[in-house]
């Protein structure tokens, strides 16, 4: 189950985890949530991730996530399902643990409108909404990989944040895949 929240500041994706496939044994709801680009550079302007002088990340504190963007994320997605027709508020347990972390330098840039660009850190972030789906390739050279690989060190990243498709789960599994079909058939045939 997915439900999309197109009006919320605050969330913008939410996908019943345990309804993947394999994972109905579960007893309990999971649920990922995934905040607004806007809400993302919100949190990242207040509370910079990187050393003011070196850039250099720094470590996100539990404090921080389990204080700030989780719960913000619960109350905004609890708050739109009050308002929406996805789900009785109700039906939705007291949460039994929260995990958030931030991927602020995951955000896609260079997108949409300009006026929603904004350099933070040194980083430029971009706060368009662009559409969740359907998943649609980005670059339409033939001979892209869909992930970065370094022959030389035999080094490979897959993701949806290396992907030649629109960011999401369904990239991040595209990218996966093409990853392990290009491990097999370059060092393990």
């Amino acid at each position: 189950s997915t439900i999309t929240f197109s009006d919320d500041p605050t969330v913008w994706f939410a996908s019943r985890s345990n309804h993947k496939p394999g994972l109905g044994s579960i007893s309990m709801d999971c649920w990922t949530l995934i905040s607004t680009p806007e809400y993302a550079m919100q949190q990242i302007e207040e509370t910079p991730m990187q050393d003011p002088l070196t850039g250099a990340f720094v470590p996100q504190g539990k404090d921080y996530l389990s204080l700030v963007p989780g719960p913000d994320l619960e109350r905004a997605f609890r708050e739109a399902l009050q308002h929406g027709n996805e789900c009785r508020l109700n039906e939705l347990c007291r949460a039994s643990y929260i995990h958030a972390q931030r991927w602020g330098s995951a955000l896609p840039a260079f997108e949409g409108d300009p006026e929603k660009r904004k350099i933070i850190s040194g980083v430029m972030y971009d706060s368009t909404k662009s559409s969740l789906a359907p998943t649609i390739k980005t670059l339409l050279d033939d001979d892209a990989l869909n992930f970065v690989a370094d022959e030389n060190y035999k080094i490979i990243q897959a993701g949806d944040m290396v992907s030649i498709y629109t960011p999401g789960f369904e990239a991040a599994a595209l990218s996966g895949a093409d990853a392990a079909a290009y491990i097999v058939a370059n060092f393990l045939s």
